[in-house]
């Protein structure tokens, strides 16, 4: 009973039937129509999903060389940028350098036109003893003659 029931549920459930092409089928040719539209669809859909992987796959690879190329250009920035610091700190640092140089070069200048002065005064002394001695030895000279 119980198989003879199953048994006239699927004589209902499957139909045989014969394509244009003379093929045994056992789905109607509707559904078989069906199922072929599916299966385009399907590989269509996927043929769209293929595309849009490897355009989503090119759009990565394009961004990635261009997140390369911002941190080269953020490296080569902060380079410059400690480059300009150092370059500020050299110049502070030359030009404290220098402005000692000046203040030596005026002390010694100071020095040297103290030492001029007071060699100008010793012989401005020497030569008043010189002519003293002179006047001196002159009037000796006149002392002794007479």
């Amino acid at each position: 009973l119980y198989s003879s029931a199953a048994s006239d549920v699927y004589k209902r459930q499957v139909a045989i039937t014969f394509d244009d092409n003379n093929q045994i089928r056992v789905l109607d040719a509707e559904k078989y129509k069906e199922t072929e539209n599916l299966k385009n669809e399907s590989l269509s859909f996927l043929k769209k999903i293929v595309n849009f992987n490897e355009m989503v796959g090119g759009v990565v690879e394009v961004l990635n060389n261009q997140a390369q190329k911002i941190e080269e250009e953020k490296l080569k920035s902060v380079g410059m940028r400690n480059k300009i610091e150092g370059e500020s700190e050299s110049r502070k640092k030359k030009a404290q350098e220098l402005q000692n140089l000046i203040n030596e070069k005026k002390m010694e200048l100071e020095r040297l036109q103290a030492q001029h002065e007071s060699l100008l005064k010793v012989t401005a002394e020497q030569k008043l003893l010189i002519d003293k001695l002179t006047n001196n030895e002159s009037q000796f000279i006149g002392m002794i003659q007479h």
